[in-house]
């Protein structure tokens, strides 16, 4: 049985519609959802609630001692009934297939499964692809996102769920990196596709290229014993310079301005993380 496991916190405005494409899923197989309710204040209990009325797969349990999606996910994946585990994101939309595309994989033998992104703006506009396993920065270790991943219950149970002290930037990375060194390497499903909207303003996607640059370096620490590269110093200043310039002068709207803005943002990030962690990471 697979559990899908959404982390939520206020998602009235685009929860429904992750519900609807689930509900809609021509997967023949048992499945459920799991709403982790992360300390919402807005109508997603009553959301899930009322189709729960409808549908008893659905439903939605606490995620409410801290603030904060991996403990979101810890609780929902604690709360599930399925011995097979998807997650992906209460603002994001499973597309037809989802479900059956990572059942097949699943049922080749693969562990930890990571389906593509498909990136879009909130109106829809196409972005990009991003494939189902990321292999930045580690090459040798490639990693699914949070928002299209599936994982068996028992990697959860021995590598002890998602770390609850990650807030920002690589908390899905980490879990995927140590589901690896336990002997379960990650796996793409490019088939299994989910669209996943970005932030629309330019400020934000700043704000969050430097969280996750800060997260970048907190990984370093981490994992460099275990042979994470450092960022190639000769490498990432004419990126930075040139992506600055990019960010600067590209069209708004356009795919290449969003992700320079971001990669600035991820670069200022990792040079205050290395501060921050009293590490090197450049």
């Amino acid at each position: 049985m697979y559990s899908v496991v959404i982390p939520c916190h206020n998602g009235e405005h685009t929860l429904r519609r992750q519900l609807d494409a689930l509900r809609n899923q021509d997967f023949t197989g048992e499945f459920e959802v799991v709403v982790a309710d992360n300390r919402s204040t807005d109508s997603t209990p009553q959301i899930v609630e009322g189709l729960r009325k409808v549908d008893p797969r659905f439903r939605i349990v606490p995620a409410d001692r801290v603030q904060g999606i991996n403990h979101a996910r810890n609780a929902g994946v604690r709360a599930a009934r399925g011995d097979f585990i998807l997650l992906c994101d209460d603002d994001d939309i499973v597309l037809p297939g989802w479900i059956t595309a990572m059942d097949a994989a699943r049922r080749q033998g693969h562990m930890c499964l990571g389906g593509l992104t498909e990136h879009r703006l909130r109106d829809d506009t196409y972005l990009f692809d991003q494939p189902g396993i990321i292999p930045v920065p580690w090459a040798d270790v490639p990693r699914p996102i949070g928002a299209n991943c599936g994982f068996a219950r028992q990697v959860f149970d021995q590598i002890g769920g998602f770390d609850e002290s990650i807030l920002e930037g690589p908390d899905d990375t980490d879990f995927f990196w140590r589901a690896h060194f336990a002997g379960y390497p990650s796996h793409p499903v490019p088939s299994a596709r989910v669209i996943y909207y970005v932030k629309s303003d330019l400020d934000q996607l700043l704000r969050q290229g430097f969280r996750r640059g800060g997260g970048r370096v907190k990984l370093y620490r981490k994992y460099r014993s275990k042979g994470m590269p450092r960022m190639p110093l000769l490498k990432s200043v004419p990126k930075f310079l040139g992506g600055t310039v990019l960010a600067v002068f590209a069209p708004k709207r356009s795919s290449i301005k969003r992700r320079t803005v971001q990669y600035v943002g991820f670069q200022l990030g990792c040079v205050a993380g290395s501060f921050r962690e009293r590490v090197f990471y450049f």
